[in-house]
C-alpha cells in the first residue's frame, strides 16, 4: 500500500473516532499502575512540595523576620525589580468622561522600549489631597474598562458587572489611577508575527528567559507607578502615601503580589484570584502560563504571600460558583494566612467575602466590607 494511502485511511479513522468517542488511542494500553501522564508526577511532587518558607514550618518565631526573609525570597523567584529613578510621563493628556469625570493620560517610560499607559480618573477637586486606588484589570480587553469606555462587544456586560473599577473610586473621593498590564489592551503583542493563540504565553516564555517571570514585570510595573506617584509626576494634589489597590482575577494576583513585595501599599481588594497553588493552577491546564513562578512551591504557598501583606488589609472576594478561583477555596488560605495576622495582631485586617455568583468581581460586596475594614484598622 502507498505510504500515501496509509496516511490517508489512518486520518479517516482517526476523525471518525474522534467524532464517535471524542479520542483516539493509537498507543497499547499500559499496565496498571504506572504513572505515564506529566501531571501525575507534578500532582505528586506538588503534594509533596516542601515549602521550606512557609509560615510556621520555616521556624522563624518573630513574624516580621520571616516576612523579611520570606519577602526577599518571592522577589527572586519573581524576578521583581525596582527602577533606581521614577518613570518620567511622555504624551499628557486630559480630557472628561461621562458622569461628570475628569481623566488624565500618560504614558510612562521606563526605559525607550518599555512604556505603561497609566490613565488618572477623579470626580473633582479636593479640598484635601487624594488617596490613591491603583486599578488592575485581570483577562480582559483592557484597562478602559475601568472608567466605563467600551472598546469589544463583550466590554458593556462586562462593565455592567462591576469592572468599572475607576469609576467606583472616584465616587468614593479617590484618584483612580488605572494600569495597563502587560499582554492586554494596548500591551497586546503586535510584533510577533505569527502569535500564540493566548495573549500571555508568549510574553511569559520570553520573562523566563531573562531570569523573570510575567508575573513579576506586572508587579514591577505597579511599583513604578508608584514610584512615580510619589515624585509628583501627577500634577494632581494626591496624598501619596496613602496607595490603595483593586484588581479582579489576573488584575487581583498582580495586586496581592504587589502588596506582598511592595509596603507602600496599605490596602488591597483582590477579587476572583485567591486559592491555594497546589489546588488551582497547579492541578490544570494553563495555556497562559502568566502565573506561573519557577520554584515557589519549594518555598511558598498562596497563604503564606498573603501573609507578607500583614498587618495590612487586605480583602478577598469571590463567588460561590467561580470555576477558576472559588469562594471556599479563597477562605481556606485566608484561614491559613491569619495565623501571620494574629501573630502580628491584627487578625480585622484579613477577610475573605463571598457572594452568590460565578468568576467576576462584586462591588456590592467588596466596597462596604472593605471601608469597614479600613475603619478599623484606623481605629487599632
Amino acid at each position: 500500500m502507498s505510504p500515501w494511502i496509509a496516511a490517508y485511511a489512518l486520518a479517516c479513522k482517526r476523525r471518525l473516532a474522534l467524532l464517535m468517542t471524542g479520542k483516539f488511542e493509537p498507543y497499547p494500553t499500559p499496565p496498571k499502575g504506572l504513572g505515564l501522564s506529566p501531571s501525575e508526577a507534578h500532582f505528586a511532587d506538588c503534594d509533596a512540595a516542601p515549602l521550606k518558607l512557609a509560615w510556621p514550618r520555616a521556624a522563624i518565631t518573630e513574624p516580621e523576620a520571616w516576612q523579611e526573609r520570606a519577602r526577599a525570597k518571592l522577589v527572586e523567584l519573581l524576578g521583581y525589580e525596582r527602577s533606581a529613578q521614577p518613570p518620567s510621563a511622555r504624551h499628557l493628556s486630559d480630557s472628561r468622561l461621562p458622569g461628570g469625570f475628569l481623566r488624565r493620560r500618560a504614558y510612562l517610560e521606563l526605559h525607550p522600549h518599555h512604556h505603561i499607559p497609566v490613565d488618572l480618573v477623579w470626580a473633582q477637586a479636593s479640598a484635601t489631597p487624594m488617596k490613591v486606588m491603583l486599578c488592575i484589570q485581570g483577562t480582559n480587553s483592557g484597562a478602559h474598562l475601568s472608567w466605563g469606555e467600551v472598546r469589544m462587544p463583550a466590554d458593556p456586560i462586562k462593565i455592567a458587572n462591576g469592572l468599572d473599577f475607576a469609576r467606583q473610586a472616584a465616587r468614593r473621593g479617590y484618584l483612580a489611577v488605572c494600569i495597563e498590564q502587560s499582554c492586554f489592551g494596548e500591551r497586546r503583542e503586535r510584533k510577533l508575527n505569527p502569535r500564540s493563540a493566548d495573549p500571555c504565553i508568549d510574553a511569559a516564555n520570553h520573562a523566563l528567559l531573562l531570569g523573570r517571570t510575567l508575573l513579576g514585570e506586572r508587579v514591577s510595573d505597579t511599583s513604578a507607578v508608584i514610584d512615580w506617584l510619589e515624585a509628583g509626576g501627577t500634577g494632581l494634589d494626591i496624598d501619596s502615601t496613602v496607595v490603595h489597590a483593586m484588581g479582579n482575577s489576573a488584575g487581583g494576583t498582580t495586586i496581592v503580589f504587589a502588596a506582598a513585595v511592595d509596603q507602600r501599599i496599605a490596602a488591597i481588594m483582590a477579587g476572583s484570584c485567591v486559592g491555594f497553588i497546589r489546588e488551582t493552577i497547579a492541578r490544570r491546564r494553563d495555556p497562559a502560563g502568566q502565573n506561573t513562578i519557577p520554584g515557589i512551591l519549594n518555598w511558598l504557598e498562596f497563604d503564606d504571600v498573603i501573609g507578607l501583606i500583614a498587618p495590612r488589609v487586605v480583602l478577598t472576594v469571590a463567588g460561590t460558583g467561580d470555576h477558576i478561583f472559588p469562594a471556599q477555596g479563597a477562605q481556606a488560605v485566608v484561614e491559613e494566612a491569619t495565623k501571620v495576622y494574629e501573630a502580628l495582631g491584627a487578625p480585622e485586617s484579613l477577610r475573605a467575602a463571598a457572594a452568590e455568583g460565578p468568576h467576576r468581581f462584586y462591588p456590592e460586596v467588596a466596597w462596604p466590607a472593605f471601608e469597614e475594614m479600613l475603619a478599623a484598622r484606623a481605629k487599632s
